[in-house]
Formats: C-alpha cells, sequence, structure tokens
C-alpha cells in the first residue's frame, strides 16, 4: 500500500490500510468454510455513496465499478464459479440525460478494458454474456463506428 501523498489525509489513508486488512481477514475466513457457486451482485447505492461523501454523482459510479472489480478478483480467489451483476436497469434511463450518458461512459470503458489482452477476465477465463434487452445498448470500436452488444 502507498504512504499518503500531501494531497491526501491521514485518516484516508489510515481508514483504507484498515479496510483492506479486514477484507483480507473476512477473505480468510471465508475460505474457511462453503464457497456458494453463484452469487449476484446488484450495483446500487453509488449517487447515495457519492452523497453521503460530498462528491460528484460521476465519482459514486466510479468508485462502485472500480469496487466490482475487486469483487469479481474476490470471488475468483474465493472459487466462485458464476457471478451475475446487475449493472444497469431500464430503470436507469429515467435519470438525467447527462447522468446516463456518464453512465453508459463508464460502462464502455470498463467493457473495453475486460476485452483487452491483460484484462481480468482474459487472465482468468472468465466468460462475459449480457442477459436481457439489450436493444439500444450500442458500444464505439476504437475505429469510431458503433459495436451492438
Amino acid at each position: 500500500m502507498k504512504a499518503p501523498s500531501e494531497s491526501c489525509n491521514w485518516f484516508s489513508w489510515l481508514a483504507t490500510a484498515i479496510q483492506t486488512s479486514i477484507r483480507r481477514v473476512l477473505l480468510w475466513i471465508l475460505v474457511a468454510g462453503p464457497i456458494p457457486h453463484h452469487i449476484a451482485i446488484i450495483m446500487d447505492g453509488n449517487r447515495r455513496f457519492a452523497q453521503r461523501q460530498n462528491l460528484q454523482k460521476k465519482s459514486g459510479h466510479e468508485f462502485g465499478a472500480e469496487r466490482l472489480i475487486q469483487t469479481l478478483k474476490d470471488c475468483y480467489e474465493l472459487g466462485v464459479k458464476y457471478v451475475t451483476v446487475y449493472a444497469f436497469s431500464i430503470e436507469n434511463f429515467k435519470r438525467s440525460p447527462e447522468e446516463v450518458d456518464v453512465l453508459m461512459d463508464l460502462l464502455q470503458r470498463k467493457l473495453e478494458s475486460l476485452l483487452e489482452k491483460e484484462s481480468l477476465v482474459n487472465r482468468f477465463g472468465v466468460r462475459v454474456q449480457f442477459p436481457g434487452n439489450l436493444e439500444g445498448f450500442c458500444l464505439i470500436r476504437s475505429d469510431g463506428l458503433p459495436r451492438r452488444l
């Protein structure tokens, strides 16, 4: 873990160090018991988290995405075979156009990083599926053309 920079306060750094240590202990305890074959995650509360931390909504969504990646790594390390992530609901389109754009951009960037050669998906042989109604969802390829999901 990096030592805190001048712009980072000691309390924040200490809280992160404690959280990391607790996470490691909890993972160690979990390994001692039966590990579920399937875990479902509902991505909810990122805006409330941002509000409580006095951050922009975008930062809350970014934090949630990073937490998801860490949780997926933890699931792999624990031996969980299947993880279902509910990341975007049709209800999310009722949010402001700006927030929907932020969410779509975040989805685009995270999916692209999952598809990279060195990514979590390729390193661990993960298969990604997109259940549900994908009409209206598309990614932009590196050549600027849309790529349907």
